[in-house]
Parts: structure tokens; sequence; C-alpha cells
């Protein structure tokens, strides 16, 4: 081909002229008219045009011949050509239909055909350069698809349209929304059913800098579908506040717990439970028990949950899919119905309930001399709460089961020295717990090293730990979960207090918990295996975990091989994150709620680190973080007096000032 030939090849299926500067071996060297060389097959040529160019030429000459291939295509009917070549043939080259339709195949006329076949396909398939015509039944179909993509379009854009208008229009403006569209954005919310609608509600919401969740609960609250006094939090989460109405019959259908021969007997022991105040999922309690030879039998009593729930029966089927309970300002949502949450598995006073039982004895020299696993039944004669219990280990206030309480809180600290010998890692960090009632908003700081709390988490590491190893012995099918040693060898074996300037650098050191099918060690508890087994009335992990061990503890068939509980526990443990992270969002919500309303009250401040708009600060005791902007020289562990400058609790925003 010679040099100067002006030429069309297909790129992206599209037409694009080149210029011939060289041609070799079955190819050309071309230049494009944005000035980028190409080398180009020649049997991707579609079209040789009988005009020559230079390259200096090259844009103009081109120019001037899409103007002439354009007034050509205005003219090109291709139903008309259609009808020709149905009957002319089955298969044509450009050329051939060129001359069928112009009556003359020059370069013109076919670049012209060409554009016009690429840019409407209804009438002719096409396989590389050949053109084929579609039988009348084909055409039919494709105009009939044409017609209903064009149709939806315009539904998408009136449903738009419509959604935007719900969530613009001031409440007097509102338009009555149609029930169909209500009912798509609560299913949406509640149980996470994906719809056309909630599909164009995703556009709506992006070009708002609003999640899809979001903008569905405004439009479901400004049409009044939702209650404004329900808790928004859950529903953006996808979690429904209430249980479908088979899972609260098979709930109400449960038979109470009555006393079995098979079972150890605890119930002359005075057991007691310690928990908050508000706690009604009562997971845990205690006995203790003097021997004659000196010493005690502790008992580290469990809802034994997998007493009234089966594998995949109905409430175990709501339990997964919940994942546990969430504990919210506003309220908490269980992961099981009160009737078994709060009534027949609870271990609540004066009711005989089944357990599963960790039963350690201690010699007289406070040394644990044995651990045995069983299935029990207890009656709770009393319940404390954490600041009773450490009123009665204070000695502030006197009860019979003071001796109890002081031989489990001592017991508990030799446990404690044991774990930091072993290389533990203890960090007490304040909780910060905001309650909602109504219009009142109360914060509360927890302290995680009251003598009580402290007492309470150590039997329960125990007894996780005493069940993982009765499971590695019994070579029964468990997840443990395994912690490798941190990177910093300062950081085992110690107790921290807390420090929130230094905390998060001095943690980059830990390694991530991870599950095994293995025992292994756990080196932040300073344990040789561990597993979680003590909250099954609020955590579907625990109760999947004790099902294994009350089976084996039954000589009954295990529920659960290996690989079905890596699956249960990966699922549960998407739960928790995502439960963690929507507690602290409403937490950090509420709390700013409550800040707007002290917002002319003076608080201190922490500076923690530098931001390029000032410092990052945290409100003392409450742990809030937020922006101090200031230019003033600071420096991290300076505490300065501040009050609120502006404050965003949707978003979670808390901008401060000095004050």
């Amino acid at each position: 081909m010679k040099p100067g030939t002006l030429v069309e090849y297909l790129e992206d299926d599209r037409p694009q002229f080149a210029l011939v500067l060289a041609s070799r071996d079955g190819s050309v060297q071309a230049l494009t008219p944005t000035g980028r060389r190409i080398r180009l097959p020649v049997r991707r040529i579609a079209i040789r045009h009988e005009r020559t160019a230079t390259a200096e030429a090259l844009a103009e000459v081109v120019q001037a011949l899409e103007a002439q291939i354009d007034a050509l295509q205005a003219e090109i009917d291709l139903a008309l050509l259609w009808e020709t070549a149905r009957e002319e043939g089955e298969a044509f080259d450009l050329e051939a239909l060129a001359r069928l339709y112009f009556g003359e195949a020059g370069p013109l006329e076919q670049a012209a055909l060409l554009r016009a076949l690429l840019s409407d396909t209804l009438y002719f398939g096409r396989r590389g350069l050949t053109f084929v015509p579609r039988t009348p039944e084909q055409v039919e179909a494709l105009q009939t698809a044409e017609r209903r993509r064009r149709e939806r379009e315009a539904e998408r854009r009136a449903l738009r349209a419509q959604l935007e208008q719900l969530l613009d229009a001031e409440a007097d403006e509102l338009s009555e929304a149609p029930a169909a569209l209500l009912d798509a954005l609560e299913a949406y919310l509640r149980q996470k059913q994906r719809s056309e609608t909630t599909e164009v509600l995703a556009e709506v919401a992006r070009d708002r800098g609003m999640t899809t969740r979001e903008a569905a609960l405004e439009i479901l609250l400004r049409t009044g579908r939702i209650d404004a006094s329900i808790d928004t939090f859950a529903l953006l989460a996808g979690i429904e506040p209430t249980f479908p109405s088979e899972v609260l019959a098979a709930a109400e259908a449960l038979v109470p717990f009555e006393p079995t021969g098979d079972r150890t007997d605890f119930t002359h022991l005075p057991a007691f439970h310690i928990d908050d105040a508000s706690t009604r999922e009562i997971d845990d309690a205690f006995t203790v028990e003097p021997l004659a030879e000196g010493g005690w039998r502790i008992g580290i009593h469990l809802a034994d949950v997998p007493h009234f729930v089966a594998p995949d029966d109905v409430l175990d089927r709501e339990a997964r899919r919940r994942g546990l309970t969430r504990y919210l300002p506003t309220g908490s949502i269980p992961m099981l119905p009160e009737r078994l949450s709060h009534d027949l598995a609870s271990l609540r006073p004066d009711a005989i309930r089944p357990t599963l039982s960790v039963v350690v004895t201690v010699d007289a020299s406070e040394q644990i001399r044995d651990v045995q696993l069983v299935r029990g039944q207890i009656r709770v004669a009393h319940g404390f709460t954490y600041e009773t219990a450490d009123a009665v280990l204070s000695g502030e206030t006197p009860h019979e089961l003071a001796e109890a309480l002081q031989v489990l809180a001592r017991l508990s600290q030799t446990l404690t020295e044991a774990r930091l010998a072993r290389g533990a890692l203890l960090i007490r960090r304040p909780e910060l717990k905001v309650q909602v009632d109504g219009d009142t908003i109360t914060l509360k700081v927890i302290d995680p090293d009251t003598p009580a709390r402290r007492m309470v988490s150590e039997w329960m590491i125990l007894a996780n730990a005493e069940a993982a190893r009765w499971a590695a012995e019994n070579e029964l099918p468990m997840i443990y979960r395994v912690q490798d040693p941190p990177d910093d060898p300062e950081l085992q074996g110690r107790k921290l207090d807390y420090d929130p300037v230094l905390l998060a650098s001095r943690l980059r050191g830990l390694r991530r918990t991870r599950f095994s099918t293995h025992p292994q060690p756990h080196a932040g508890l300073g344990l040789e295996a561990y597993v979680q087994i003590t909250s099954p009335i609020r955590r579907y992990a625990d109760l999947a975990l004790q099902r294994q061990i009350v089976a084996a503890l039954a000589d009954a068939p295990l529920p659960y091989d290996t690989t079905r509980l890596f699956e249960v526990l990966a699922t549960a443990e998407a739960a928790e994150r995502e439960a963690r992270a929507l507690e602290q969002q409403a937490t950090r919500y509420w709390a700013l709620v409550w800040l707007e309303r002290h917002a002319a009250q003076t608080f201190e401040a922490i500076v923690v680190a530098r931001r390029p708009a000032g410092y990052l600060v945290e409100l003392q005791p409450y742990g809030l973080r937020g922006l101090l902007a200031t230019a003033d020289a600071l420096a991290p562990g300076d505490r300065v007096a501040v009050r609120p400058e502006a404050i965003d609790p949707r978003r979670g925003r808390l901008r401060l000032q000095r004050a």
C-alpha cells in the first residue's frame, strides 16, 4: 500500500482514520490525526480512500472527509436497505451493501454506510465486516426490548424525581408516596431486600453524600411510615427490634426446666450472680463451697441455652441471623426472645436453672487441684450489682455471702498474677455508657478496675480456658482463639493504666487474635488455650461452642464438625464487628447530643496528637474525642480547658475551642 494513502480501521467498534507511512509484511505503519504512530495489520483496514495526504495536512483532510461522510450518512434509511437486502441474499460485505443502496460503492459511500450500521444494530447483525440481515422476528424482538428499555429509563427518571421530592420537600409540601414505594424502602431497611427502587435511591443518596440506608430511613420518617421515636441506629444497621411471630411463638411454647437426676445438683448451695443493674440476660453465676479438709469448691455456672435451643430450629436460625445482643443507649435488642433470654434461660434469682458448670477445686494453700465440667442445675439465691458487690467486698455493707465474695476476690487476684507471670497484658480502659430514657440522656463512665469487675472477669477467663483445655483433652472439634506474642516484649506481663496518648502507639505491637482448630496459646491472656463459651444467651458464637461441650458431656451426637464450626464463628464474628461499630456510633451520637445541651459548660481535655487544623483532644472523663481548633502551641499530654464550638451528632463531628 502506497505511502500517503488514507485508510480507515475499526478501534473499539468505531471507525478511525490513519495515514499510511510505509507498508511491509502484511502490515502498515500509519499516523493517526492525533499524531500517534501505529502498526496496523492490513486485514484490519476497512476502507481505503482515494484521497491522499501528507502528515502536515492530515487533520485538515480528515475533517473535510468527515463532513462529506456525515452528509451521506444522514440520507441513509437502514429499514429500506434491510428490506432490499433480505430479498437479495443472506450476508453482505460493506462494498456489496453500499452498491445495493447507493448504486455505487466508493470509499465515501462505504464509510457512511459503515457508520450507520455501527450506530444502529437493529436491522443487521455483524461478524467482523460482514453484515447479515436479521429476520422480521428478530427485528421485532429487538424493537420490543428497546421500547421496554426506554420505558424503564423513563420510569427510573420519574422514580428518581419522586424520591428527590420526598427528600427535599417541606413537611407541608410532601406528596403522598405510593405504598409500593414505601414497602420497598421498608423491606430494604428491615430485611435488606434490594429492588429497583433502592437502586435508584442509591444514586440519589450518593449525590447527596448519604448512604442508601440513611436516605431510605429519612423518607420513611418524613412520610410517617416509621415512628420517629424508634431507634434509628438499629434500623440503619438492618436490625429488627422485634421478633417475627413464628419466633415468638416458638419461645412461648418452650417448657420451663424441671430438675433432673442426670445433672449435678448445686441447688443446696446459695448461688449468686454479679451484673450491671440493667442486665436481664444473666449468663453466669457462682457458688462457693468450703471443704472440710480446707479450701473451696468454686462453681462457675453458665446458662445452658442448648437445653432450650436446638441446632437449626426456628429460635436458633433467628439467633444465628442476629449474631448477638446489641446494647444501644436507647435499650438492648436481644439475640433471643425475652421469654427465653430474660426468663427461662436467664440465671435470675429464685428459679432452678440448667447450667454448664465449671467446678474448680482449690486447696487450703489456694492452689487449683482439680477442674471438672459438668451439666448442672442451680438455684440463684441473690443477685448483686457490681456496685453492691464492691460495697460488700469493702466491708461497707454486711451480707450473708460476704465470705464467698471475699474468697472469689482473693483467689481471682492469684489467677491474675499467674496470668501476668505467663506474659498476659492487662489494660483497664474506662468505658463510656450512655443511657437514653425519653428526653433524658445520662452519661456514666464505668471503671473496669473495681474489685467486683476484676473478679468476675478473671473467673470468666478461667472458665473459658478450662473449657478449651477440656475440649483439647477430649479431642472435641472446637474453634480456639489464638494470639501470638507481641512484637514488643515489654508488653508481656504488664498491667497498663489507660493513657490516651501512649496507648495507641504501644498497642501497634500487638498481634491480632485469630481462629484455630487446634489449641494454641493466647499471648494477650497468658493462656495455653482459650475458647469463649461464657455468654451463650447474648453471643451466638458462645452458644455454638457451648453446644459442643454440652453434647459431649451428655454423650450425645456432636452438633458440629470443624468446618461447620468455622462457618458459624465466621458469621458470628462479622456480626460482632458490625455490632461494635453500631454501638460506638450510637454511643457517640447520643453523647454528642448530650454535649449540645451542655455547650456552655467548660470541660477538661487531654491533647492526644497534632492535626493540620489543630489538635486531637479527648474530653475527660468521657473519652470523647474531637478537634481543638487553636494556633496555641500544645504538646501531647497537655491538659486544657475547652468548650464545644460546633457539634454534628449525626456525622459524629465535634469541634472544640479553648475556654
